[in-house]
């Protein structure tokens, strides 16, 4: 998913007409309404979507539901789209359908389901005056993923970590063991990305918040985190074989019992269980320089429809019946987070345990994800990359908040033109 800076630039122009043209079409008699999912092809999340759009369709025979598989540019494909004046009717928001998206969507809030959408979503999803624009199906709760049974024969305790000393200690004693403490891939910006979206709320107490959201990156306090992570690779607490390993090999350092901890929402447990099904995995909140440790929160699959779509009607007919309690169910089955809507059952699996303890026995805080409240638009793959400099060893702490800083100020003054 790379940042192209004039996609960007074409975007920010786009965003404020606010006026798109989408690709729908209407043609004949049978409507055809593009989907585009950012799932990729033989994930169990498209399995689920293509199950549900079978069923929509066999009781729909006048609409068609043409679902794109995602990529690995699935941020820049929209961004090309939007630019383009050519959106898809329905698109994966991706945790951005407030605060990216709302310019280009249709408000949902009221749809006949809206009654039904969960508060602990309510400052991810909701503006302040209660719109909202995509259907969620659920809500993201992310922390550290963690191998209870590594973990267990090391004799850590995850609910006595509550401090990034006490999980330094973790790591030793994994490491001491022959166990990899903390895996991550660059093949993907998804493990870097969360390694960095998930700390960074810990590293700023409330007054730097409020001086990052107004404008100002102090790279001082970014330092903190980029200081702890090159500490960690200089511990050599990653996966030796980091700099080539993929998705697939770090799921299977976790399924193998090879590996203690992953920054990951819990969707990842799909892979990993696909490696091994007997599995023992367990969630655990981030730790903080600041206050108590907390979990991340976010949209995470969410759908929202093009408020200039050609078929409007049959897109929102199909969002309407992807709300159904039973149809909602198959995605939130495969996702292993709350779910969003009420009526539809959470289906945490292995997760269950740890969540209901830290998150309804703990009433552990919770925040939204850093990147999407408090940096500007597009600064997530910054966020993988400088880690990964730091991992590798390429870059420094202070070369690496530098860099962010520079993407900072950059994007900041895109949005501002």
């Amino acid at each position: 998913m790379k940042r192209i800076r004039y996609v960007a630039a074409a975007l920010c122009g786009v965003l404020a007409l606010g006026s798109l043209t989408a690709c729908g079409s209407s043609s004949g008699s049978k409507k055809t309404v593009e989907f585009m999912t950012m799932q990729s092809i033989g994930t169990p999340q498209l399995k689920a979507l293509e199950t549900i759009t079978k069923k929509f369709e066999s009781k729909n025979p006048d609409i068609q539901i043409k679902l794109v598989p995602g990529t690995n540019t699935n941020e820049n494909d929209i961004k090309v789209r939007l630019a383009g004046h050519n959106p898809p009717d329905i698109w994966n928001t991706h945790g951005w359908s407030r605060d990216r998206y709302a310019n280009f969507l249709e408000p949902l809030e009221n749809r006949s389901w809206a009654k039904r959408m969960k508060p602990l979503g309510d400052d991810v999803f909701k503006t302040k005056d209660g719109k909202f624009y995509a259907l969620p199906a659920d809500i993201q709760v992310s922390g550290i993923m963690y191998n209870e049974t590594v973990l267990t024969q090391a004799g850590i305790d995850p609910k006595a970590i509550n401090s990034w000393d006490a999980f330094k200690q973790a790591c030793e004693k994994l490491k001491s063991k022959g166990i990899t403490p903390i895996v991550s891939s660059p093949k993907d910006p998804g493990p870097n990305g969360d390694l960095a979206d998930y700390i960074l709320p810990g590293v700023y107490n409330e007054a730097q918040l409020s001086s990052l959201k107004r404008g100002t990156f102090d790279t001082k306090v970014y330092e903190a985190y980029t200081s702890l992570i090159s500490q960690w690779s200089k511990d050599g607490y990653f996966n030796v074989d980091y700099t080539s390993a993929t998705l697939d090999d770090v799921a299977r350092l976790m399924a193998s019992d090879k590996a203690g901890f992953y920054f990951r929402s819990n969707g990842n447990a799909q892979l990993i269980a696909s490696y091994n099904p007997n599995v023992k995995l367990g969630l655990m909140p981030i730790p903080s320089n600041t206050g108590d440790p907390y979990f991340s929160t976010g949209e995470d699959m969410a759908f929202g429809v093009s408020k200039t779509s050609k078929v409007k009607d049959a897109a929102l007919k199909y969002i309407d019946f992807m709300a159904e309690p039973e149809n909602m169910q198959e995605l939130v089955n495969i996702l292993m987070n709350d779910s969003a809507l009420t009526g539809v059952t959470s289906a945490l699996g292995q997760f269950e345990p740890s969540y209901n303890y830290w998150v309804n026995e703990r009433k552990t805080k919770t925040v939204p994800f850093f990147d999407r409240i408090y940096l500007p638009n597009g600064m997530y793959n910054t966020l993988a990359k400088s880690t990964d400099g730091l991992i590798t060893g390429q870059l420094n702490p202070q070369s690496a908040a530098d860099q962010v800083k520079t993407s900072f100020e950059s994007l900041k003054n895109q949005k501002s033109s």
